[in-house]
This record gives structure tokens, sequence and C-alpha cells, in this order.
């Protein structure tokens, strides 16, 4: 389901950050410590799929500003595009319907881990690029990176406590379970 162009905007708005870069690359401002800080910060209290899908809006505003290689351009764009399209569905169905958005936030867990690390190889690239033409952006991006990166981390966290639930789960609900425990002899420590 194609998004529109009003909800875009009232996306964007929502997360602020494409917005707030945006207004520094066109005033071609370097970022202060505190900016810098303040972003990192704003960043880090998205959840997973917010993130991506700020990172997003925050490349394609990049791109529309600075000179990008027109291949480059055009593979960044369409992933933009992807990740902006399956993000922004997604924003609507949990307001919609939360339950189903609940629901589905555990299998969407891994679909999120591999998007970002997509994402993270593309910006990364780009980063190179601008550290040479456009050190301003190249500070701007490494915060999208650095928080990317922490989003991965906290979903391989998550990832692994699921599985870790599940196997415990498993386990806990063979029928053979209480037999098993009959013969364990506890010792004192």
């Amino acid at each position: 389901m194609p998004q529109s162009i009003k909800q875009k905007a009232l996306l964007k708005n929502k997360l602020q950050m494409p917005l707030i870069v945006r207004d520094m690359l066109v005033t071609n401002q370097s970022p202060a410590d505190d900016a810098n800080y303040a972003l990192h910060e704003m960043m880090s209290d998205f959840q997973p799929d917010e993130s991506i899908l700020c990172s997003a809006f925050v490349m394609q505003e990049m791109a529309s500003i600075r000179n990008i290689d027109p291949s480059d351009l055009k593979l960044l764009n369409m992933e933009c595009e992807r990740l902006i399209e399956r993000y922004s569905a997604r924003d609507e169905l949990s307001k919609e319907n939360p339950q189903l958005w609940e629901d589905s936030q555990s299998e969407m867990m891994s679909v999120i881990a591999e998007d970002i690390e997509g994402f993270l190889e593309l910006i990364s690239s780009c980063n190179m690029a601008f550290k040479i033409t456009s050190p301003k952006t190249a500070a701007l991006l490494s915060i999208i990176i650095t928080q990317l990166k922490a989003q991965l981390m906290i979903i391989g966290e998550v990832i692994y406590m699921m599985e870790t639930a599940k196997c415990d789960t498993k386990f806990s609900n063979m029928p053979f379970n209480d037999h098993v425990t009959d013969n364990v002899i506890m010792f004192p420590a």
C-alpha cells in the first residue's frame, strides 16, 4: 500500500530528525557537540523500526541536497523508498491495529535486523565518499551509523532472548520433564 506524500510528511515531522538534518545541510551548518549529542539522544529513543525509517528519510534528504554519484544515488533512492514503504506501512499498522502490530513484532525482529545490516553497508559506503567531499555530512552520517549499529546489537540480544525463552518453554513442556527431575540429587552449595 503506497504511502501518500502527506503521510510521509507527517512521519518525517513525527520523527523530527530528518527535518533537523535537512536544515543543517541547507544552512551548511556543522553540527556542534551539543547538536551531535541531541541527535544521538533523539535517535536512541527510537524503536528499531522507527530508527531505520528515520535513517531512510535522512538519507533521502542528504541525497537531494549533497552531490552523490548518480549510480550510487539510484541504488540509495531505491533502498530508501523500499524501507520507507515497508516501515511507514508498519507505522500505520501500529495505529490501526495495535494488537496485530504487537503480535507480529517478534517475527519482524529478524527482518528489521536484515534491513539494518544491508542499509548500514550502503550508508557506510556513502560515508566514505562524504568524508572526502563533505566532512559535515559525514559527521551526520556517523551519528546514524552509530545508532543503527546500536539498534542492531539490541535486536540481536532480543532475538537471542526470544530464542532462549522458546527453548526453555519447549523443554519445560516436555512430558518427561517431571521424571528427569526425580533423578536429580540436590547438593548444598
